[in-house]
């Protein structure tokens, strides 16, 4: 557990550098954009002093959105062996810790669910699967979630696969196969929400299917909803009072306090925009973009006044003339104060990486190549 203090502390206690003299090099606040190239290699874009950084770090298969103290978790799939990072203000990384069986007859590796941070990065959350030594039926795997608190150094586990089944037994679906996709968790790291999809693996190659939001509040599991089509999380609170998911187009939100559920629409016509990075917490905002011709805008989650972050393609013509057809990539990330953007734009044979102030001034191309790892953009760095 306590190897994952240096990752923490070195964001809260930065360097302050002196010279042999009396002059004083003061830090500057930074913000920084990380994202993969094509070739997985993990990078920062340091809006301040514009330049990129190389991280030496390859096979980068995700980012979670940035927390505000400056941590940010990243994935690497070695194979078929996939690990979670911790990447620190000092450019050092560190493996996070996974959890240890009593037996040296099971193992745990890492889950195949989207591992989350708190909004200001004190707690952690991220699934693994518990199964015997080098078994590949998954039909004897055990799904588990793991929870990290930082300020007391101590991680939680529950089995989620075994409570499913009590719930299920005596009903005529049996979780054979019990995957977490994705989670968020509220910023004390009380509750940990997420989406289970499960398969009951029924006679010859049959398989009925039945997905779940669930949530890990304390010690306890509790569903929240059930649908057969998939869920997607997209946001929710800091006491998570209110949660926004969508299932296909259908965009819905719960109050987790009633149990209510109501429809909720939101402003776009791409909904593949909307994912966990795409939502500034501080603002409650999300990026959308919209039928009016708005490229790329954001909108308050209840309504409200829309901010054009890209109105069209020409604002994006207007400073790289040489973009004169394209698309948005399928995604887009905010920073969570709602300030900075980053997006891809995909040309003919090239996309380009880009980042801008929210109301669209300050617009730069950052990188060239191919960007399938969404891009997450932070606050200023704490100094």
């Amino acid at each position: 557990m306590r190897a994952l203090f240096p990752f923490f502390a070195i964001l809260l206690f930065p360097l302050l550098f002196t010279s042999c003299d009396d002059d004083v090099i003061e830090a500057l606040p930074s913000r920084y954009v990380y994202f993969a190239d094509q070739a997985g290699t993990l990078q920062r874009y340091d809006i301040t002093l514009k330049k990129v950084e190389n991280m030496n770090m390859s096979g980068v298969t995700r980012l979670t959105p940035v927390a505000e103290n400056g941590i940010v978790l990243f994935e690497t799939a070695a194979g078929t062996e996939t690990r979670l990072w911790g990447y620190c203000e000092d450019g050092s990384t560190v493996p996070v810790p996974q959890p240890v069986t009593a037996s040296p007859a099971e193992e745990y590796i890492y889950g195949a669910g989207e591992a989350t941070l708190s909004r200001e990065g004190h707690h952690a959350a991220w699934s693994v699967y518990r199964r015997p030594a080098g078994s590949t039926d998954t039909t004897e795997w055990t799904q588990e979630l793991c929870r990290f608190d930082c300020a007391a150094w101590t991680m939680k586990q529950v089995d989620v696969t075994s409570f499913l089944r009590a719930q299920f037994e005596g009903s005529n679906f049996i979780p054979d196969i019990v995957i977490v996709r994705d989670m968020l968790i509220s910023n004390d790291g009380g509750s940990v929400v997420f989406v289970v999809d499960m398969t009951d693996i029924q006679a010859g190659t049959v398989r009925a299917r039945q997905s779940l939001i669930l949530r890990w509040r304390g010690d306890a599991l509790e569903m929240l909803q059930g649908n057969r089509d998939g869920f997607r999380i997209l946001f929710f609170d800091d006491a998570c009072d209110r949660l926004f998911y969508m299932v296909g187009l259908r965009g819905y939100e719960y109050d987790c306090v009633s149990g209510t559920v109501v429809t909720k629409s939101f402003a776009t016509t791409r909904y593949d925009l909307l994912r966990a990075g795409a939502f500034s917490a501080a603002r409650e905002e999300y990026l959308a973009s919209r039928s009016d011709g708005v490229l790329l805008s954001l909108a308050g989650i209840d309504g409200g006044t829309h901010t054009a972050v890209i109105a069209g393609i020409r604002d994006l013509t207007a400073y790289y003339p040489e973009i004169i057809f394209g698309e948005l990539q399928n995604w887009a990330s905010v920073s969570p104060d709602g300030e900075w953007v980053t997006f891809a734009w995909i040309g003919d044979s090239v996309e380009y990486l880009f980042v801008v102030r929210r109301d669209g001034t300050d617009l730069r191309r950052i990188a060239e190549g191919r960007f399938p790892v969404p891009a997450v953009v932070s606050d200023e760095a704490p100094l």
